[in-house]
């Protein structure tokens, strides 16, 4: 609560002034890539998903029901960025295949790739279907 409260308030600021467009990427770019704070998905959607979707319907452009789908399928994404994102992380690392500055260094990379996808191919399908 108390939490929340603080960066929505800025960030809703942030955002009034920008298109409808720049507004949903930008939120999902920092969705996806908060997750670097968060030891789980669970708990990046508990605290990220209400304040994100709280700032974007505060811009009447933005189709909540759709944008609430491009941010859940963020979710499968979220386990390429860290080594700790998702439960078979630490196996893949204990295993010996990859160093976890590989991972980090992979994780970076993909979730890049993933997230150009996701605005260029996911989102113009889901935003059609209003």
């Amino acid at each position: 609560t108390g939490f929340g409260v603080w960066p929505a308030g800025h960030a809703a600021a942030l955002f009034a002034t920008r298109s409808p467009v720049t507004t949903m990427v930008l939120l999902l770019a920092v969705y996806l890539f908060s997750h670097y704070m968060f030891a789980s998905i669970t708990a990046h959607v508990t605290a990220m998903m209400p304040i994100t979707l709280a700032i974007a319907a505060g811009k009447p452009e933005i189709p909540v029901l759709q944008f609430a789908l491009l941010l859940s399928f963020t979710h499968g994404l979220m386990g390429v960025l860290t080594p700790y994102a998702t439960t078979s992380g630490p196996v893949y690392l204990a295993s010996g295949f990859i160093t976890t500055a590989e991972s980090w260094r992979l994780g970076a990379i993909f979730g890049l790739i993933f997230f150009v996808a996701l605005v260029g191919l996911a989102a113009p399908v889901v935003l059609c279907t209003r």
